[in-house]
Protein backbone atom coordinates (compact mmCIF):
# COMPACT_ATOMS: atom_id res chain seq x y z
CA UNK A 1 0.00 0.00 0.00
CA UNK A 2 2.91 2.21 0.86
CA UNK A 3 3.69 2.37 -2.99
CA UNK A 4 0.38 3.09 -3.76
CA UNK A 5 0.46 6.13 -1.78
CA UNK A 6 3.42 7.15 -2.76
CA UNK A 7 2.08 7.40 -6.34
CA UNK A 8 -0.81 9.52 -5.34
CA UNK A 9 1.59 11.94 -3.40
CA UNK A 10 3.89 11.81 -7.34
CA UNK A 11 0.79 12.36 -8.92
CA UNK A 12 -0.38 15.34 -6.82
CA UNK A 13 2.94 16.88 -7.11
CA UNK A 14 2.88 18.82 -3.26
CA UNK A 15 3.84 17.52 0.01
CA UNK A 16 0.74 16.44 2.95
CA UNK A 17 2.41 18.03 6.08
CA UNK A 18 -0.75 19.90 6.73
CA UNK A 19 -4.68 19.71 7.03
CA UNK A 20 -4.68 22.08 3.25
CA UNK A 21 -2.86 19.19 2.03
CA UNK A 22 -5.29 16.86 2.57
CA UNK A 23 -8.27 19.66 1.78
CA UNK A 24 -6.31 19.54 -1.82
CA UNK A 25 -5.95 16.02 -1.94
CA UNK A 26 -9.58 15.54 -1.48
CA UNK A 27 -10.69 17.98 -4.17
CA UNK A 28 -8.31 16.72 -6.75
CA UNK A 29 -9.44 13.06 -5.92
CA UNK A 30 -13.22 14.01 -6.86
CA UNK A 31 -12.03 16.14 -9.73
CA UNK A 32 -10.20 13.43 -11.06
CA UNK A 33 -12.50 10.41 -9.87
CA UNK A 34 -16.03 12.16 -9.28
CA UNK A 35 -15.72 9.91 -5.97
CA UNK A 36 -15.08 12.16 -2.41
CA UNK A 37 -13.06 11.09 0.06
CA UNK A 38 -13.29 13.15 3.25
CA UNK A 39 -9.95 14.74 4.41
CA UNK A 40 -10.19 13.02 7.70
CA UNK A 41 -10.29 9.75 5.68
CA UNK A 42 -7.01 10.36 4.22
CA UNK A 43 -4.86 12.04 6.85
CA UNK A 44 -5.78 8.22 8.51
CA UNK A 45 -4.98 7.01 5.20
CA UNK A 46 -1.19 8.95 5.15
CA UNK A 47 -0.55 8.54 8.72
CA UNK A 48 -1.15 12.04 9.49
CA UNK A 49 -3.65 11.00 12.47
CA UNK A 50 -3.62 7.77 13.99
CA UNK A 51 -5.79 4.92 12.31
CA UNK A 52 -7.90 2.07 13.97
CA UNK A 53 -8.07 -0.74 11.91
CA UNK A 54 -7.26 -1.02 8.06
CA UNK A 55 -8.51 1.50 5.26
CA UNK A 56 -11.72 -0.05 4.01
CA UNK A 57 -11.56 -1.74 0.60
CA UNK A 58 -13.27 0.95 -1.11
CA UNK A 59 -11.66 3.78 0.20
CA UNK A 60 -8.49 1.88 -1.53
CA UNK A 61 -10.31 1.16 -4.65
CA UNK A 62 -11.09 5.16 -4.66
CA UNK A 63 -7.24 5.72 -3.99
CA UNK A 64 -5.69 3.36 -6.85
CA UNK A 65 -7.88 5.00 -9.37
CA UNK A 66 -6.49 8.35 -8.70
CA UNK A 67 -3.86 6.98 -9.39
CA UNK A 68 -4.50 5.59 -12.82
CA UNK A 69 -5.44 1.63 -11.91
CA UNK A 70 -8.83 0.32 -12.03
CA UNK A 71 -9.13 0.00 -8.59
CA UNK A 72 -7.94 -1.94 -5.74
CA UNK A 73 -7.59 -5.42 -7.13
CA UNK A 74 -6.37 -3.93 -10.61
CA UNK A 75 -3.58 -1.82 -8.44
CA UNK A 76 -2.68 -5.48 -6.70
CA UNK A 77 -2.91 -7.65 -9.86
CA UNK A 78 -0.27 -5.44 -11.64
CA UNK A 79 2.06 -5.18 -8.51
CA UNK A 80 2.39 -9.30 -8.45
CA UNK A 81 5.81 -10.46 -9.15
CA UNK A 82 6.29 -13.95 -10.10
CA UNK A 83 8.89 -16.00 -8.14
CA UNK A 84 12.39 -16.37 -9.36
CA UNK A 85 16.04 -15.22 -9.85
CA UNK A 86 16.66 -11.96 -11.14
CA UNK A 87 18.07 -11.72 -14.63
CA UNK A 88 17.53 -8.27 -15.72
CA UNK A 89 20.38 -5.72 -15.32
CA UNK A 90 21.06 -5.35 -11.13
CA UNK A 91 23.37 -3.21 -9.23
CA UNK A 92 23.64 -3.81 -5.31
CA UNK A 93 25.03 -0.70 -3.17
CA UNK A 94 26.55 -3.18 -1.11
CA UNK A 95 29.17 -3.83 -4.29
CA UNK A 96 29.59 -0.25 -4.79
CA UNK A 97 33.01 1.99 -3.88
CA UNK A 98 32.45 4.94 -1.95
CA UNK A 99 31.91 7.92 -4.55
CA UNK A 100 31.11 5.66 -7.32
CA UNK A 101 28.41 7.25 -9.17
CA UNK A 102 25.55 5.80 -11.04
CA UNK A 103 23.19 7.64 -13.96
CA UNK A 104 19.71 6.18 -13.31
CA UNK A 105 16.77 7.02 -15.96
CA UNK A 106 12.97 6.14 -15.91
CA UNK A 107 9.70 7.17 -17.43
CA UNK A 108 8.40 9.73 -19.11
CA UNK A 109 12.45 11.10 -19.42
CA UNK A 110 13.79 11.19 -15.95
CA UNK A 111 17.03 11.02 -14.78
CA UNK A 112 19.47 11.24 -12.15
CA UNK A 113 23.06 10.90 -11.42
CA UNK A 114 23.87 9.94 -7.81
CA UNK A 115 27.55 8.79 -5.93
CA UNK A 116 27.77 6.44 -3.54
CA UNK A 117 28.13 7.25 0.14
CA UNK A 118 28.77 3.77 1.78
CA UNK A 119 25.73 2.06 3.87
CA UNK A 120 23.56 1.94 0.98
CA UNK A 121 23.39 5.91 1.05
CA UNK A 122 23.30 8.09 -2.19
CA UNK A 123 23.48 12.09 -2.70
CA UNK A 124 21.88 13.27 -6.08
CA UNK A 125 24.65 14.75 -8.21
CA UNK A 126 23.05 15.66 -11.51
CA UNK A 127 18.38 15.75 -11.76
CA UNK A 128 16.49 16.25 -15.05
CA UNK A 129 12.59 16.29 -15.04
CA UNK A 130 12.88 14.08 -11.36
CA UNK A 131 11.40 15.11 -8.45
CA UNK A 132 14.86 14.22 -6.62
CA UNK A 133 17.09 17.11 -6.85
CA UNK A 134 20.79 17.97 -6.24
CA UNK A 135 21.94 17.53 -3.13
CA UNK A 136 19.24 15.01 -1.45
CA UNK A 137 20.38 11.96 0.08
CA UNK A 138 18.68 9.13 0.10
CA UNK A 139 18.74 4.96 1.05
CA UNK A 140 18.75 2.38 -1.94
CA UNK A 141 19.74 -1.20 -1.30
CA UNK A 142 19.48 -2.17 -4.91
CA UNK A 143 19.07 -1.13 -8.46
CA UNK A 144 17.24 -3.34 -11.67
CA UNK A 145 16.26 -2.68 -14.66
CA UNK A 146 12.54 -3.07 -15.14
CA UNK A 147 11.61 -3.01 -11.16
CA UNK A 148 11.37 0.54 -9.60
CA UNK A 149 13.70 2.28 -7.56
CA UNK A 150 12.55 2.49 -3.96
CA UNK A 151 14.18 5.36 -2.41
CA UNK A 152 14.28 5.42 1.66
CA UNK A 153 14.92 7.90 3.86
CA UNK A 154 15.13 10.60 1.40
CA UNK A 155 16.47 14.06 2.98
CA UNK A 156 15.79 16.80 0.52
CA UNK A 157 18.27 19.71 0.42
CA UNK A 158 14.56 22.09 0.00
CA UNK A 159 13.41 21.23 3.64
CA UNK A 160 16.02 19.39 5.41
CA UNK A 161 13.90 19.69 8.45
CA UNK A 162 11.10 17.40 7.10
CA UNK A 163 11.08 14.09 8.56
CA UNK A 164 12.52 11.67 6.09
CA UNK A 165 10.48 9.97 3.19
CA UNK A 166 10.17 7.24 0.99
CA UNK A 167 10.33 8.01 -2.97
CA UNK A 168 9.45 5.43 -5.53
CA UNK A 169 10.51 6.51 -8.79
CA UNK A 170 9.19 4.32 -12.26
CA UNK A 171 6.86 3.08 -10.17
CA UNK A 172 4.66 1.63 -13.32
CA UNK A 173 7.46 0.74 -15.75
CA UNK A 174 10.43 0.56 -13.34
CA UNK A 175 14.26 1.96 -14.08
CA UNK A 176 14.90 1.81 -17.96
CA UNK A 177 18.80 2.42 -17.66
CA UNK A 178 21.44 1.72 -14.91
CA UNK A 179 25.02 2.87 -15.49
CA UNK A 180 28.16 2.75 -13.60
CA UNK A 181 30.00 6.04 -14.44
Amino acid sequence: MQCLLSIVKEKLGRTLESPADFDYLSEQIQNDTGEYLSPTTLKRLFGYIPQNGTPRPATLSIIARYAGYAGWQDYLDKQQVESGFVTSMHIKSAELAIGQKLQLAWNPNREIVVEYLGDNSFVVLHSANAKLQIGDRFCASQFMIGQPLTATDVVSIRQPDKRPDTYVAGAKTGLTKINIL
